[in-house]
């Protein structure tokens, strides 16, 4: 046979390849944890007395257990006050309730009310603590002004729910001794762990599709790399096995009004016109890419269109006309529940630990996470500084049951813990950062619970710590 160029550059077809194919795992969406955070019917008539009603009803109990546990065994047992107006001067006891921060650099409404453009975009110091604030405790019954030097070791955050021990003063405040949390709530059993091949959850947000400073070839080398079409033959192995993609808001940038200099009437009320859509046009065209081999739950997030109050709904399909003819494509709630292969998920897109951040002098974001699992709260702060949802019925920021990875997204930067509880609880807890500033993405071991993180770039993708476990 003469050799030519075409004979030596291009070969019979064969079937003789291998063929990957992505491990699937098991998926639950847990209605019973998702129902209390869907709004069916919006109605503004009534107070947000009600949620901090609810909340304290609701993790009473479980302090009144732990405040039990922890106090009982004093050499001076302390009386256990049910109202806070039955308090005797000088007497040692413990009282339960929610803490309540006045805080003066705090955002006040009718501060606002004085200037149209602070109402409707407020500003917001870096932290609302300060030398000047006032710690009270209050319940149904009533509320005291607390005091001692006990509470400077503690994050304090209005709307927690926690256990005072102490003496009433001369003064009439409550000098504190101690402080109880409720605890870690209990927690399904994790999975066996089996031999095979490791499968891995990928968490990602902030996108921010659409800014300006924005890398387009970032985001197509990270759509390429989850649908296994990017890399050697080791990294298409490496994204098949991963089974499932979160986006944990922020997916595209913030809104902005396009100027438009025409003559003519001036047009009052909204106008589509003015506004440009190319942002979800092209996380539209990206998530139908990366949904056409992998299952992918987008939450909503700040700059989103969704409502800013928490809980946020789920981004209506319609704005995704073509991801969402896929059945892997699945728009949910922030915050989110989810289990994967018997592994319990719970992430918010941030807000909640941003929040947090101004009421306290840590710049720890990560204890500020893992203490939300001991406050078995994961918003405390809503609705005082948190916009939500004036709920009449529940809570639904009530942590219940404790998760297995606790994902908290639009952090400054990556960080990770395991958190071991008293009665056999564990907990991945994980700050993930944006996508679009670091070009980070976690991977989550459902085997292990284990956090690698992959680091995607215009130079290609490599581990930005630990390697993913591949089998």
């Amino acid at each position: 046979m003469t050799t030519t160029p075409a004979t030596r550059f291009c070969s019979l077809p064969s079937d003789d390849h291998n063929v990957i194919e992505r491990k699937p795992s098991s998926y639950d969406k847990l209605e019973d944890l998702e129902e209390p955070m869907i709004i069916t019917k919006h109605s503004y008539n009534q107070q947000y007395a009600s949620m901090y009603y609810i909340r304290l009803l609701k993790i009473r109990h479980a302090l009144s257990d732990a405040c039990n546990q922890k106090w009982t065994s004093l050499p001076e047992k302390p009386r256990y006050i049910r109202k806070i107006l039955e308090i005797q001067p000088g007497e040692l006891c413990y009282m339960l309730g929610t803490i309540y921060l006045e805080m003066p650099a705090k955002p006040n409404v009718m501060n606002n009310l004085e200037d149209e453009d602070a109402i409707i975009n407020p500003e917001t110091p870096d932290k609302y603590k300060s030398d000047a604030d006032i710690v009270s405790l209050e319940d149904e019954s009533g509320r005291v002004e607390i005091s001692g030097s006990c509470l400077d070791r503690e994050l304090l955050v209005t709307g927690m729910i926690v256990g005072i021990l102490g003496k009433e003063i001369a003064t009439g405040a409550f000098e504190a001794i101690d402080v109880c949390l409720p605890g870690m709530a209990d927690q399904d059993p994790l999975p066996a762990q089996v031999a095979d091949h490791s499968k891995f959850v990928a968490i990602l947000s902030g996108l921010d599709i659409g800014a300006e400073d924005q890398l387009d070839l970032r985001t197509q080398l990270l759509a390429e790399f989850l649908s296994g079409e990017l890399g050697s033959s080791a990294d298409i192995v490496s994204s098949s096995n991963i089974s499932r993609v979160i986006l944990a808001g922020n997916s595209v940038t913030r809104a902005t009004k396009e100027v438009v200099k025409t003559k003519g009437p001036k047009k009052y009320g909204y106008d589509s016109s003015t506004f440009n859509a190319s942002p979800m046009l092209q996380l539209d065209e990206m998530l139908e890419d990366i949904c056409s081999s992998i299952d992918v739950d987008i939450m909503p997030g700040p700059t989103d269109p969704a409502p800013l109050h928490l809980p946020q709904q789920p981004m209506h399909p319609s704005m995704f006309k073509r991801a969402h003819r896929l059945s892997t494509f699945h728009s949910v709630t922030n915050p989110y529940w989810c289990k994967v292969n018997d592994v319990t998920f719970l992430g918010t897109s941030g807000q909640n630990i941003d929040d947090i951040y101004k009421y306290v002098d840590s710049v720890d974001r990560i204890k500020m996470a893992e203490l939300c699992m001991f406050w078995r709260h994961m918003a405390p702060s809503a609705p005082d500084t948190l916009w939500s949802y004036p709920f009449n019925d529940r809570d639904p920021f009530i942590i219940e049951k404790t998760p297995h990875v606790y994902f908290i997204g639009n952090q400054p930067q990556f960080e990770d813990s395991l958190l071991l509880g008293p009665n056999g609880q564990k907990v991945r807890v994980i700050l993930v950062p944006s996508f679009a500033e670091t070009g980070i993405m976690v991977l989550v071991n459902l085997g292990t619970l284990e956090c690698s993180v992959i680091h995607i770039s215009e130079k290609g993708i490599r581990p930005a710590a630990e390697s993913m476990e591949i089998e």
